[in-house]
């Protein structure tokens, strides 16, 4: 059946902002959902895109997305807020005219939004873009956000808002390091997966615990994150180490220069939780403490750069682990983008190739 693209687009706009706004599902709601979900979702296709920062993840899925006439869902945990186009690598205004983004500009500075938020998101692109034979590119770097995705979630209860009050009530009185040493008393192997710093998720484990009574570890042992609920293809974006920190560093030096500073000082003024996002983000809260006075521009910098070489090589960490991952070696030349486009064109009308004839990296 024909769709009308723009009654397509805008009756996906009005149902994204309202999903968005509105609160989450029960734990009941969201386990019916998910199997439901499971079952619709056995023969749609989604191609992700994948790798550490600055890669070229969004430009090979701008690009990709406009050979095929698909879409982009943008997978980053910071691009979903609005106003920070800078410190994001937002997708360009260039870009955004070339393609349909999802997953960009969705709430304001202050409100929440996590990987079931954006599994939801998700789920509603790909399956409105396939029920109108569109493909679908996920692009980004937030590996949570693309497992959610992909595999589903624990089906657990959501926010607890007195309960977060009083953990956040604590934090204030405690600090961060007496919850997390909680947390490491209560469930040791939840514990070592976070950092001791990052107090999201160790009041998310908290209140997992607290609510249910059983541990975290156990809950995220039992999904497994094993079943795929898309026909999924899934490419790496490589670059070699050297090429890639100095890509880094040159974006880091740039969004210093044309813009990062003013957005942060926003953000301040907002008077925000320095402990969530976006405050607490790479890059934000380097020139946050630049700001306030704590380091001299050239240190907050530095220190940007060193911390976000060392987010890069966790996110390898991560999507190395992910064995149906096809790295490339990019950027691609014309001819390799024009051979990767007729590769994604035979996965989606479901055909064997023989061989991908593709710049493949073996090893990352």
């Amino acid at each position: 059946m024909a769709c009308s693209e723009q009654g397509r687009r805008q009756a996906m706009a009005i149902e994204s902002e309202r999903r968005v706004l509105h609160p989450r599902e029960s734990s009941s709601e969201v386990g019916t959902r998910e199997r439901a979900n499971a079952i619709e979702s056995e023969r749609m296709p989604l191609i992700s895109i994948v790798g550490p920062t600055a890669s070229g993840k969004t430009s090979l899925g701008v690009e990709l997305a406009a050979r095929l006439e698909g879409e982009l869902l943008n997978v980053d945990s910071m691009q979903v807020f609005r106003g920070l186009d800078v410190g994001t690598d937002k997708p360009t205004a260039s870009q955004q005219q070339r393609v349909r983004i999802h997953g960009i500009d969705l709430i304001d500075p202050g409100e929440s939004f996590d990987a079931a938020s954006f599994a939801d998101l998700g789920w509603r692109v790909i399956s409105e873009a396939s029920r109108c034979q569109v493909p679908v590119i996920a692009a980004g770097g937030t590996g949570l956000y693309h497992r959610a995705l992909n595999h589903g979630l624990v089906d657990v209860p959501g926010r607890q808002q007195e309960l977060r009050a009083a953990l956040n009530a604590r934090r204030e009185e405690e600090g961060i390091e007496a919850l997390y040493q909680e947390l490491m008393q209560h469930d040791p192997d939840a514990a070592a997966r976070i950092h001791p710093n990052d107090w999201v998720r160790i009041e998310r484990a908290l209140e997992l615990y607290a609510s249910t009574g059983l541990l975290p570890s156990s809950l995220r042992a039992e999904h497994g994150f094993r079943e795929y609920r898309f026909r999924q293809l899934t490419f790496g974006c490589f670059r070699p180490r050297e090429e890639l920190y100095s890509g880094i560093e040159q974006r880091l030096e740039q969004m210093w220069r044309t813009g990062l500073l003013e957005e942060t000082q926003c953000l301040l003024e907002q008077a925000l939780d320095p402990e969530r996002l976006p405050l607490k983000a790479l890059g934000y809260r380097h020139a946050a403490a630049y700001l306030r006075g704590e380091w001299s521009r050239d240190e907050a910098l530095a220190l940007a750069k060193r911390d976000t070489k060392r987010y890069a090589k966790r996110q390898l960490t991560w999507y190395r682990a992910c064995a149906d991952v096809v790295w490339l070696r990019v950027p691609l030349d014309e001819k390799a983008l024009q051979r990767l486009a007729e590769v994604v064109s035979a996965f989606l009308r479901e055909e064997c190739l023989e061989s991908f004839d593709l710049p493949i990296v073996d090893a990352v």
